[in-house]
């Protein structure tokens, strides 16, 4: 990535973040998940699995241009 996408890559990233849908929360941005490959997660909240799912496909088509690959883990709380 050169140094104008990188900067692009910044600023979608920031603005995504201030633009997240009433009911979802992200609680961590994380550099590194030990034990895996990956070089950094993310970990949101939200109040409802079919808004976040509906807004996650949203999400992704939105940095699909920068991140190469992505997994998806979902879990509910009891």
């Amino acid at each position: 990535m050169n140094k104008e996408e990188a900067e692009r890559a910044k600023d979608e990233w920031q603005n995504l973040k201030n633009s997240l849908p009433s009911g979802i929360e992200l609680v961590g941005e994380y550099i590194h998940a030990w034990g895996t490959e990956y070089n950094g997660f993310l970990l949101f909240e939200s109040d409802s699995a079919d808004s976040f799912l509906d807004w996650w496909s949203k999400f992704k088509d939105t940095i699909r241009w920068y991140v190469e690959e992505t997994h998806t883990i979902t879990a509910r709380r009891r």
